[in-house]
């Protein structure tokens, strides 16, 4: 008989035709047997059809491996041992799902640093310091914000306006 396919991580079920012949006929019990390396598996069999021997060989995933095992059909009556059938039976998988992990590098998040030196005689230096991920507190004062501190192409700039300019860049 040439070689059966059996799947691991599925149910399987055999099926053969046997038939006995002799004088006095007993209980018949039959055995399926795959031989490995180290240790062999038997499945016990049951009467189908007249003449049919059903055998049902339930997932061997966690317990055997890939590949071909040899195999021989068992039948005892009495105390009688038969093997009317040997064979190969090459076990795999019957679906295999593999899986890669992709590693991407996180990108840092830009964060906004500005300092604003006035030269008012109220104050020497004042060092403001914004980021994205923690805002520093801002105290506000109702003339400071609207005192010039610099100018730009003719026009005044405040600390009202530097701070939004500094909020717009850090969106």
């Amino acid at each position: 008989m040439s070689d059966i396919s059996l799947y691991l991580d599925q149910d399987n079920e055999l099926r053969f035709n046997v038939s006995i012949e002799g004088t006095r006929p007993g209980t018949p019990k039959y055995r399926l047997v795959f031989e490995g390396k180290n240790c062999s598996y038997a499945f016990n069999g049951m009467q189908g059809a007249p003449g049919e021997v059903m055998f049902t060989i339930p997932s061997m995933k966690n317990t055997i491996n890939e590949g071909t095992y040899h195999a021989n059909l068992e039948v005892m009556i009495d105390d009688r041992f038969f093997t009317p059938l040997e064979f190969d039976a090459s076990f795999e998988q019957a679906m295999k799902v593999t899986a890669e992990a992709v590693v991407r590098p996180v990108q840092k998040k830009p964060a906004v640093t500005a300092s604003i030196v006035t030269s008012t005689p109220q104050t020497q230096q004042k060092v403001i310091l914004e980021s994205p991920k923690q805002p520093a507190p801002v105290q506000k004062s109702p003339t400071r914000d609207r005192e010039a501190i610099g100018e730009f192409d003719g026009r005044q700039i405040t600390v009202e306006d530097l701070r939004k300019i500094i909020r717009s860049a850090g969106r």
